[in-house]
């Protein structure tokens, strides 16, 4: 049992590119070589890409997921063309987490987004953020992926949307690129 303990342990040292362990060779008998070793603690690194298609995947998740999979990547688009936009922070996470922050939770040392006062609805809602359906979401991260790396756009430019039942004050005043599944498309002049 310690040695493929030890072997896992070592692979998954492979794939992390950490190793959470310190080797101490141990007795050797026959023609086995076991090693012993201490657990340390681990620390948890993100790598920032990973965690910007996290952001980029959880953008999808909560704003398009019982869309088609041309409705997802079309959500995925305005994400990444906010990011090149000066208009927008210059991070997947921050164009996700873009939000007005209450005042007071600042004076408290907290970022805690104002209610309905977020870039993208989900985000400040009220409702839980927690990720239920893991299935979905594993294939969206798959798909954020792949937006992210082949550097697709299916909204000719598109830096906003909207739900085909709301018609907000500011789409007025952009001109109208795409609609796709439930959701209407809009590029800044």
């Amino acid at each position: 049992m310690r040695i493929i303990s030890y072997i896992l342990t070592l692979a998954l040292g492979f794939v992390t590119g950490t190793f959470l362990f310190e080797q101490e060779p141990i007795e050797v008998e026959s023609d086995i070589i076991a090693v012993d070793f201490e657990p340390t603690q681990p620390e948890i690194i993100i790598p920032a890409l990973d965690s910007e298609i996290i952001c980029l995947a959880k953008n999808i998740y909560f704003e398009a997921r019982g869309e088609s999979v041309f409705g997802k990547v079309a959500v995925a688009s305005v994400t990444l063309n906010r990011v090149e936009s000066p208009n927008f922070p210059d991070t997947i996470c921050g164009v996700v987490y873009q939000a007005k922050l209450s005042q007071w939770h600042l004076e408290q040392g907290r970022e805690v987004p104002l209610l309905n006062q977020c870039q993208f609805s989900w985000y400040c809602d009220g409702k839980s953020d927690e990720i239920y359906d893991h299935k979905t979401y594993e294939s969206i991260y798959k798909l954020a992926e792949l937006v992210y790396n082949m550097d697709i756009d299916v909204t000719d430019g598109a830096t906003h949307y909207h739900a085909d039942y709301v018609e907000p004050n500011w789409s007025k005043s952009m001109p109208m690129v795409a609609v796709v599944d439930t959701h209407i498309f809009y590029k800044m002049k």
